[in-house]
């Protein structure tokens, strides 16, 4: 993926954008008086995480049907790990959460996706962040199976 082009992601995971969203929303509508208090309220939220995270599941799992109700993927990844190795892989996956573990790290990640509409094949590419990779570094390209098999 050309990162020099400005390319919203289609969706993306980032705790600390979500904590200073709510953050900032408190303090709009005058619950929380000052970031501090705002920070504390958004942080102490014990849902607002979780219900975050499954709203993105399920974005993610629509459009992952939308694109290959099967689900076979292929996925080839650059730069993973603090070793910056590259390989692929073959996986199945119909819903979003399978598809993410299947594919990043068990370990704390922030991650846009992107996914190309003008490819033929609907590509899509992942830039994930963690402990590793701290400046997203790692990328995944994925593609349905069949039309992986049928570009190569």
């Amino acid at each position: 993926m050309n990162t020099k082009k400005e390319i919203k992601p289609y969706i993306s995971w980032d705790t600390t954008a979500i904590l200073e969203a709510q953050a900032n929303y408190l303090i709009e509508i005058g619950t929380a008086k000052n970031t501090e208090d705002s920070w504390t309220m958004a942080c102490e939220d014990q849902f607002l995480l979780d219900d975050q995270w499954e709203n993105l599941l399920v974005d993610l799992t629509d459009k992952l049907n939308e694109i290959n109700p099967d689900g076979y993927w292929h996925v080839e990844v650059e730069n993973y790990g603090w070793r910056n190795i590259s390989g692929q892989q073959d996986i199945e996956a119909v819903d979003a959460r399978t598809f993410l573990s299947k594919i990043l790290p068990a370990t704390d990640c922030t991650f846009h996706v992107y996914i190309d509409e003008s490819h033929p094949f609907k590509e899509i590419k992942i830039q994930n962040f963690h402990h590793d990779s701290p400046v997203g570094n790692e990328w995944y390209t994925i593609l349905a199976r069949d039309a992986f098999e049928e570009a190569a």
